[in-house]
């Protein structure tokens, strides 16, 4: 009976913290504030987690996952490559970002006024960035895996900058035009760019133009 009241009270602190990160955000969202939300003393608070930061990292972890959970589910009725792509970054850079009131940004906020040493563990951010990366290999067959990682890691990171948009400029999201030209770009790699030689320098010619047209240099 006792953890079975855990869980409710553990519970009941997530969904007061969701409530309020999602209204005023992290930085305007203190531990007392949750508290009282959630119906518990501070102290007691401090029980079930040690700080903000684990709160929101356990809102948050979910959260993520089942975001692109939906986005795996939707890409698998999608087989055209092109279509594919602009799903995933119509996802990654509009969906998501304006999720929940633009409950993505708290994340911004958070790890902006944190350090390793306070408890930030790179986990999700790494493992998020491997789930794009696979579903990134399927629609761009001309990059191996080791460059999609690559391209996961740029596209997130533009996804941090348009949570921080839709937070700053009251729901701004990343335009179609956008969308479209970074899509066209990366399906429009040259397929064997990495591998290929560069052409050879053209060999300077040893002609020379006079007034009266072309006349071969002396020998």
């Amino acid at each position: 009976m006792a953890q079975t009241k855990k869980v409710e009270i553990r519970q009941a602190i997530l969904d007061a913290a969701y409530q309020l990160f999602s209204k005023h955000g992290y930085s305007e969202t203190n531990i007392t504030d949750i508290a009282r939300s959630a119906g518990v003393a501070p102290a007691n608070l401090y029980v079930y987690f040690p700080s903000k930061l684990e709160i929101l990292f356990s809102i948050y972890g979910p959260w993520l996952t089942r975001q692109f959970d939906d986005l795996e589910k939707s890409l698998l009725r999608v087989r055209d490559p092109r279509q594919r792509l602009q799903k995933i970054l119509t996802m990654v850079w509009r969906d998501i970002p304006s999720a929940d009131n633009g409950f993505a940004n708290n994340m911004m906020q958070a790890i902006s006024t944190t350090t390793v040493r306070e408890g930030y563990s790179p986990a999700l951010r790494l493992a998020i960035e491997e789930r794009l990366a696979k579903l990134l290999d399927g629609c761009l067959l001309n990059l191996d895996h080791a460059r999609t990682r690559g391209l996961a890691n740029i596209v997130l990171m533009a996804f941090d900058g348009y949570a921080l948009n839709f937070h700053l400029k009251g729901g701004a999201v990343c335009p179609s035009k956008q969308l479209s030209l970074f899509a066209d770009m990366l399906l429009n790699w040259p397929p064997a760019a990495a591998g290929r030689r560069a052409a050879a320098p053209r060999k300077r010619s040893t002609d020379r133009v006079g007034a009266n047209g072309p006349a071969r240099a002396a020998g």
